[in-house]
């Protein structure tokens, strides 16, 4: 009987453990190069979802963040939620297309070529 109730209280302490476990921002770094693979300063890059519609109610999701690259070619993102966008790319005539997969409480990296 003892060890039973010892056995409930620790499961429940796991529990109340995990359930109270803070869930960080999904972090997203697009890191631009040119086609020699050296590291592109100054690109737009944008970060987008504007294909989901909510079933339930009909909204459309019109997520949409925009950065410059850095010197090293890095842009950094941050989301409230994990999602697939879209990731578009531009320099002067250069560009690029792709997509990122976000996860909830981890930094995703991704390098995109502009041609």
């Amino acid at each position: 009987m003892i060890r039973n109730i010892i056995l409930l209280l620790a499961v429940a302490g796991i529990i109340s453990v995990s359930a109270c476990k803070k869930t960080e921002p999904c972090k997203a770094i697009i890191t631009v190069v040119d086609t020699l693979g050296r590291p592109v300063s100054g690109a737009t890059v944008v970060l987008r979802q504007d294909s989901v519609v909510n079933a339930q109610t009909g909204v459309r999701a019109d997520l949409f963040k925009e950065a410059l690259s850095t010197g090293t070619g890095e842009a950094f993102f941050e989301f409230k939620w994990e999602a697939v966008l879209n990731v578009e790319v531009s320099k002067d005539v250069l560009t690029a297309k792709d997509y990122i997969r976000l996860e909830q409480s981890k930094e995703v990296r991704k390098t995109v070529v502009i041609k």
